[in-house]
């Protein structure tokens, strides 16, 4: 997963036209356009995805993550080899007693978390409680999981 020079460039349009696409208040919009995208300018972003209802972050660069969250427009960095993931799938299972209360437990859930400083940690997941959402889940999981093994 290590993009050529155009190739990372091309992502960081993609990102940058991802965020565009979000409705986000001025001062996000202002906070990505300026400091976000004069940062990246120069970096071979591998992958990246953007939280539709927040607005954060999370670039995957060759050897680091990057996260953005417009909320306290912070840009923190991650090295790779302190990153891990924690998948949780009970989808297709039934509850282990009728009074288990498992509609408050999600199907799914996946986190992406760092090992780091308390400050500094990641923590980026996702979860459903609709058996639906899934595949979906899954697929973007194992994109997660192929970078971190790349």
């Amino acid at each position: 997963m290590t993009p050529a020079g155009g190739e990372g460039q091309l992502q960081v349009q993609v990102f940058l036209d991802g965020i565009s696409d979000l409705d986000l208040n001025t001062k996000t919009r202002d906070w990505y356009t300026m400091d976000v995208s004069t940062m990246i300018q120069d970096i071979d972003i591998v992958d990246h995805e953007i939280d539709d209802e927040t607005g954060c972050s999370l670039l995957f660069l060759r050897n680091s993550v990057i996260h953005c969250c417009p909320d306290s427009q912070r840009i923190k960095h991650y090295p790779k080899h302190l990153i891990h993931c924690f998948v949780e799938n009970r989808s297709g299972r039934k509850p282990l007693s009728e009074t288990s209360n498992t509609s408050k437990e999600p199907v799914f859930f996946a986190e992406l978390f760092s090992i780091s400083p308390c400050e500094e940690q990641l923590n980026w997941s996702v979860g459903s409680h609709l058996e639906g959402d899934v595949p979906r889940l899954q697929a973007r999981t194992a994109r997660w999981l192929r970078y971190l093994n790349s």
